[in-house]
């Protein structure tokens, strides 16, 4: 691993003569593994069937075995089975890597007899070999678990081993070279003039143990005679409201509010004080349960129902946009199936969520003059998202070269697929049974709709009906008197219309957003002015808020260095200093997760209510993460794969997408390598998104060669 720190300089250390003990024994451990591993591996010859009738004799000979013989036995045994490993799913045809062919090594003792162990990518066992996979070889799980100089008593392989762990040390190889070594004696790093310490430069994650908000909650301890809050109290902050967003959160009545800002300067906080603001000045104009407030995710909504009590708003729904479109279209249109699919192609997303569907439905609804009738509603929704004539002269006038003929047809194919099986499944007269492609009886609560369908039908019934009616007042027009929509740079603007069109005549609305954190490449907008345009607003004043209140300033310059030339703003006020942004970088997965669980267990010591996410860009290389460290056995440790934040302490393992707006203590990026994060404004955005979830430090991971979304700082010290 070497370590490069986003606007900070390492302090360099003369090497040493001679290098440590530790060194020169690595130095003689890893000239003889390479030596061994240059001889031919026989795994591609061996003979499996013989292997395991083997394993299987042995298995049955050592509970029987003289006491000095079961450790020889159980030697062979696990050698045998490690080999079986190294043919299936270690290999897979690569065999170790002789540039980098471990990333750990580890002394242990057993019945007085020792022996090394390495961990890598791919297992070897023979010439004396015992490089072991760390994903599929049993004997890693000490390394992870255990600390040098530690005792263990494991089950291993289905059996009980004991013994102590004389070595652990991590070791970076890179190109056959030995250049790191780290054990607890120390540090150790290769350059050009040779060998020196460097202790005092590995990183640590402290001094950030409840800088992030938490959910709301009346948990509190005695410690030491004071009272401590476990969970932190966003309502505190209404304390701490600066004059700008004061300005904002009084704004008239009868108003659209806009509030931007960059991540962390409180946009959200500020659009739901607001809404308190208005409720607590004139409940009767500001009902609590005629509000709504529109969040990005299940967690953020949680959250935020947890809060509006404590900040004296009862019976507020809070909602995401799709649960609530779904609830209206299923109350509106009972006889259409209840489910919808999540497994839209992103042609058909961008098709019905384009800003331009909004004037293909006026058009068509003016047009064509119907029944106001939930049915006919339906109708005209298959008629406009499968006629292809259609919806090349709709985007043709209004939105010239969005798509090409063929990314037109793509999704056409899609919903004509999709209106064909609608229309047999809602035909009276057809009495046999609905069938798929493959003959197999279609369920009657099967999908025939994408979750995108849903804001078009509601549109569709605005346009053809009148206003959504109300569930409880007797049909009578849903009208809110104040809607708030967060994240809002992740809508459509025919999903905003939506809302907009279900407010009372006042027209009461807060908007807060950053077109910087957009993550949606198939829907929502990047640019504010086209996005009122869209939605047939003018002259909308939009609040800018200047100041960074979670993130440290090293945060906020290497989030603004990633976004590049997407930076909208200024350099934003930041309320405080903090630990460097650390780019950290690996020759292997493995290695980087010895490195923090190690990190992360001692953070877990000293910060107890310290809460981290771990944010890969993809929910494959999330599950990587978690596996290994769950095979470490971290404490507090959870995979987050549908909202379920707990904002308890603790680490937490996701993709990005799912942390959006929400903080953390720490965050360390997961993998910001040059293969997972290549050079894109959609790959900057998110990104910028998963470095400003961090509150108080910030780690970033690469393994091999670093992003080049990355400043240039950080990339050459890397």
């Amino acid at each position: 691993m070497s370590s490069s720190s986003f606007s900070k300089t390492q302090p360099g250390q003369s090497p040493e003569e001679r290098p440590h003990a530790i060194v020169q024994e690595e130095l003689t451990l890893l000239e003889r593994n390479l030596k061994a591993l240059g001889e031919l591996a026989p795994e591609a010859n061996i003979d499996r069937d013989a292997i395991v009738a083997e394993m299987n004799r042995l298995r049955d000979e050592i509970p029987t075995a003289q006491t000095d013989e079961r450790p020889g036995l159980m030697d062979q045994y696990e050698r045998l089975g490690n080999l079986l490993l190294q043919q299936g799913a270690s290999l897979g045809g690569a065999g170790v890597d002789l540039a980098s062919p471990y990333f750990a090594h580890m002394r242990l003792v057993q019945d007085g007899r020792e022996r090394d162990v390495f961990l890598g990518k791919a297992t070897r066992l023979d010439h004396g070999l015992r490089i072991v996979d760390w994903r599929h070889a049993p004997v890693s799980a000490l390394f992870y678990r255990y600390a040098e100089g530690d005792e263990f008593v494991e089950e291993l392989g289905g059996r009980e081993v004991e013994g102590r762990v004389l070595v652990r040390r991590v070791v970076g190889i890179a190109d056959g070279l030995l250049n790191r070594v780290q054990g607890p004696q120390g540090l150790f790093v290769r350059d050009e003039q040779g060998w020196a310490e460097r202790s005092a430069g590995v990183p640590r994650l402290t001094g950030g143990q409840g800088v992030a908000a938490r959910g709301v909650s009346g948990n509190r301890k005695q410690l030491k005679g004071t009272t401590y809050r476990v969970e932190k109290h966003l309502p505190e902050i209404s304390a701490l409201i600066d004059p700008e967003q004061f300005d904002v959160i009084a704004a008239a009545d009868a108003e659209l509010v806009v509030v931007r800002g960059v991540a962390g300067s409180g946009k959200t906080t500020v659009a739901l004080h607001r809404l308190a603001f208005l409720n607590y000045r004139d409940r009767a104009r500001f009902r609590a349960d005629r509000m709504l407030v529109i969040v990005w995710g299940d967690a953020l909504r949680r959250f935020i129902s947890r809060l509006l009590p404590a900040l004296g708003v009862h019976s507020t729904p809070v909602r995401t946009y799709g649960y609530w479109a779904r609830g209206i279209r299923k109350r509106l249109f009972p006889f259409l199936p209840n489910k919808s699919g999540d497994g839209t192609p992103a042609i058909v997303t961008r098709l019905k969520l384009h800003p331009a569907m909004l004037r293909i439905l006026e058009d068509y609804v003016a047009g064509q003059p119907a029944a106001p009738t939930a049915r006919q509603v339906v109708e005209d929704w298959m008629q406009v998202v499968s006629d292809e004539t259609l919806l090349n002269a709709g985007f043709a006038r209004w939105a010239p070269g969005a798509f090409s003929e063929a990314q037109l047809q793509q999704a056409i194919r899609w919903t004509s697929q999709q209106v064909g099986q609608l229309s047999d499944y809602l035909d009276p007269e057809d009495t046999e049974p609905l069938t798929d492609e493959e003959g197999k009886a279609i369920a009657p609560d099967h999908s025939f709709l994408d979750a995108e369908d849903d804001p078009l039908l509601l549109r569709l019934y605005q346009l053809r009906v009148g206003p959504l009616p109300s569930k409880s007042r007797r049909h009578r027009p849903l009208r809110y008197q104040h809607i708030v929509v967060d994240e809002v740079q992740d809508l459509s603007p025919l999903e905003v219309r939506v809302l907009m069109d279900c407010l009372d005549d006042q027209n009461s609305m807060t908007l807060s957003g950053d077109t910087q954190q957009h993550v949606l490449q198939e829907a929502g907008f990047t640019d504010w002015e086209e996005f009122f345009g869209h939605l047939g607003v003018r002259g909308v004043a939009v609040n800018t808020l200047k100041v960074a209140y979670r993130s440290t300033l090293p945060i906020v310059r290497f989030s603004r260095a990633v976004l590049g030339s997407l930076v909208e703003d200024e350099e934003p006020e930041v309320s405080r200093d903090g630990a460097p942004v650390e780019v950290l970088r690996f020759q292997d997965h493995g290695e980087c997760i010895v490195f923090l669980s190690d990190a992360l267990r001692a953070l877990a010591e000293s910060e107890p209510s310290a809460n981290v996410a771990l944010l890969a860009r993809s929910p494959e290389v999330a599950d990587i993460y978690f596996a290994g460290l769950q095979r470490a056995e971290l404490p507090e440790l959870a995979r987050v794969r549908d909202q379920e934040f707990s904002f308890e302490p603790g680490v937490e393992v996701t993709d990005v997408a799912q942390a959006k707006g929400l903080e953390f203590d720490y965050v360390v990026l997961l993998d910001v390598s040059e293969t997972s994060w290549p050079r894109t404004d959609a790959g900057r955005r998110l990104l910028h998104v998963g470095a400003t979830r961090a509150a108080h430090q910030l780690w970033v991971t690469c393994i091999g060669k670093p992003s080049p979304l990355l400043p240039a700082a950080a990339q050459d010290g890397a």
